[in-house]
């Protein structure tokens, strides 16, 4: 236990105070809102991710490729559906709408 002066236990306070309302970073108020989700929200944000992930890695080698190309048509394939079901259904969720909203729309048109 760390026994510091009244002056410096104010300050950690404000200091602590300051970073739990102004300071959360998108990412932690995100990884909090996901506990609030219903089930097909949370399922569909894990499924995408890592769609999103394999999106954005590339490697030379073909056998790494070819992994990243099966990655991507296994968790991206029907995304754009399921993206604009899941906003449609959830329109009264700001919540929902607000991470949802992160989400690029048309990705599989890209591919």
């Amino acid at each position: 236990m760390m026994i510091v002066g009244p002056k410096i236990a104010m300050g950690l306070f404000l200091l602590s105070l300051s970073g739990a309302c102004c300071g959360a970073s998108l990412a932690a108020d995100r990884k909090s809102d996901t506990f609030k989700l219903p089930e097909d929200v949370r399922a569909f944000m894990e499924r995408r991710d890592g769609c999103d992930h394999f999106r954005g890695e590339d490697s030379p080698y073909a056998e790494r490729r070819a992994q990243i190309d099966e990655e991507l048509k296994r968790l991206c394939t029907g995304t754009d559906a399921e993206l604009a079901r899941l906003k449609r259904f959830y329109t009264g969720n700001e919540t929902v709408q607000r991470l949802l909203a992160e989400y690029e729309v048309n990705i599989e048109t890209e591919n």
